[in-house]
């Protein structure tokens, strides 16, 4: 057996007592949470937040609650600037050892305290998912690993009282022990991260990765990484055969990355092999099959925006099985995935969960015990690293259980809600619309969101195909049948109705050429966003869309003789 063999297996075995103790937990869920509960108030009770919300004389959930209200992001920004410029005590009894920055849904930082008893309750929920799919799915144990890291766009910061911002990579979750055997199970160095071209970048993350033909699990967040990713193969695949021949590295010639750590050692005979694979007729997935022989298994989302994008991962790798993953916000670990589930367990050894419960005009709270299959609520979350009884912002649909844990699949954001004229389009029902709507009418796109046009007071749907032209017959249908489902929300159909609002815009955007999901990300990192937190969105309102997809839009008008936007 191979060394990364051993290694994965010992990573397995040590991380066992972690499921054991998780699969215990299910068998009790409303114990479990409380026991959670318990230990954070008692940790952090003489913290300035605890003593002002009397987390010393709290016995219940039920007592938690009555004390300390929901809060959001804007409730801990004075908490935080305190934090940041090197004051203790704060939210935590521990010291906060970083600030994580996320972007939230859409742009606009946020910055999250670190504690150590945060990072053990996400290394809980990661541990179990480790030790069953590698005891689930022995395949994986045979060779290296791809875990998705972004590059650094920008410089190391700290605050002003010294506190680091951000982690270096994203495998910064692990524990230290993990941290060192992963290094050794790397099929992308970590020093990758460091590129701060995003071009260079992807050319040499596809080049360590055509290197390791040893590859059996690629681990990343949106499906879009590495489908965009295979896209450069055509074009990239030459010269990257020849640095692996020369073992050297021509194209980041101009970034201020660490180079020559980022060599290939010199493998004249894979060069060959990548060589007459990459240059054979073989179709692509064909090609995919030959490189990596014994991947087996992709984790990435697929859920919510994501699942519209999954399709295109499976068609490249139908000999693959793809896992969604859990979800894991920068703020909390929610759920993680188990082989052969319908959903994603809620991570009930690692925060104390509320959820927020829709029920016709009214709301109510519910603890982990009383959901209900089939229900869709909205996570509230209260962590070691200081925020208490967080909305999160994420929906969550109950699929099943694993005895009395519920487990949950992402629908969307609750807080991403279009109001140009108080129609309240919420993305979780957008996105019910136009799969319904594709369905119905045989499209699957490569790219499409829904964005308000101030201006013209209406929405507009770009749409991008992967190989033809809907007719502008199947594009007013599609028109239509969206503008129905959209209609099923009152506040939209009355805007409608009395004219606030325009009725729906289709506008193709060209299918050759650059896709539309390269055009969204990059505006979403100029926009501050990390490569590995871009989501797919389904409906953005964001003003400078038409700008953005103008040469798209442009582009397919001098090309196509049936030039035309579409209007319901």
């Amino acid at each position: 057996m191979s060394v990364a063999y051993w290694l994965n297996t010992a990573w397995m075995w040590r991380r066992s007592g972690e499921l054991a103790a998780f699969h215990r937990a299910t068998y009790s869920a409303a114990e479990s949470q409380t026991a959670v509960l318990r230990d954070i108030l008692m940790q952090n009770r003489r913290s300035e937040f605890g003593m002002a919300h009397g987390f010393s004389e709290i016995g219940s959930p039920a007592e938690f609650v009555r004390r300390v209200p929901l809060s959001n992001y804007n409730d801990y920004e004075d908490a935080i600037k305190k934090i940041a410029n090197g004051k203790s005590n704060v939210l935590t009894t521990e010291p906060v050892h970083l600030l994580e920055p996320t972007s939230g849904s859409t742009g606009g930082e946020k910055l999250i305290p670190y504690t150590s008893m945060l990072r053990l309750q996400f290394q809980r929920g990661i541990g179990a998912w480790i030790a069953d799919l590698m005891r689930s799915r022995p395949g994986v144990r045979r060779g290296r690993a791809y875990w998705s890291i972004s590059p650094a766009f920008a410089e190391k910061r700290s605050t002003e009282g010294g506190i680091s911002i951000g982690y270096d990579d994203d495998a910064a979750y692990l524990g230290t022990i993990e941290r060192f055997a992963l290094k050794k199970l790397l099929a992308v160095p970590s020093a990758v991260s460091r590129l701060t071209n995003v071009e260079n970048f992807r050319y040499c993350t596809l080049m360590h990765f055509l290197s390791a033909q040893d590859l059996t699990l690629i681990s990343i967040w949106s499906p879009t990484f590495l489908t965009t990713l295979l896209r450069q193969l055509e074009a990239w695949g030459e010269p990257i055969c020849r640095d692996l021949s020369d073992g050297c590295l021509r194209r980041p010639n101009s970034d201020r990355g660490p180079a020559v750590a980022l060599w290939p050692r010199v493998d004249k005979r894979r060069a060959a092999k990548l060589d007459a694979i990459l240059g054979s007729s073989l179709s692509l997935p064909e090609k995919l099959k030959r490189l990596w022989p014994r991947l087996a298994l992709i984790s990435c989302w697929a859920d919510g925006g994501s699942a519209r994008y999954l399709r295109q991962l499976e068609e490249l790798f139908p000999h693959v099985e793809v896992q969604p993953k859990g979800l894991l916000a920068t703020e909390a670990i929610v759920s993680f995935p188990l082989i052969d589930r319908p959903g994603a367990a809620l991570a009930i050894r690692s925060h104390f969960f509320e959820f927020i419960a829709a029920n016709g005009s009214r709301t109510e709270l519910r603890t982990a015990d009383q959901l209900e299959r089939g229900g869709k609520y909205q996570v509230v979350v209260t962590t070691g690293g200081g925020l208490y009884r967080y909305r999160l912002g994420d929906v969550v649909e109950v699929v099943g259980f694993e005895n009395q844990c519920p487990l949950v699949r992402f629908i969307g954001r609750a807080d991403r809600v279009s109001d140009l004229v108080g129609e309240k389009l919420s993305e979780a029902h957008v996105r019910e619309v136009l799969d319904h709507a594709f369905a119905a009418h045989h499209i699957a796109p490569r790219f499409s969101m829904l964005v308000p046009v101030s201006d013209l007071r209406c929405y507009r749907l770009y749409l991008q195909e992967v190989d033809r032209q809907s007719t502008p017959a199947l594009l007013d249908s599609l028109a239509e049948s969206i503008e129905l489902g959209l209609e099923k929300n009152p506040y939209y159909r009355h805007a409608i109705q009395m004219r606030q609002l325009g009725q729906l815009e289709i506008v193709p955007l060209a299918a050759w050429g650059e896709s539309a999901w390269a055009v969204y990300e990059r505006v979403c990192l100029a926009r501050g966003q990390r490569l590995g937190d871009i989501k797919p969105a389904i409906l953005h309102d964001w003003s400078g869309w038409p700008e953005a997809f103008k040469k798209l839009v442009e582009h397919r008008r001098t090309k196509s003789a049936n030039s035309f936007s579409v209007t319901a």
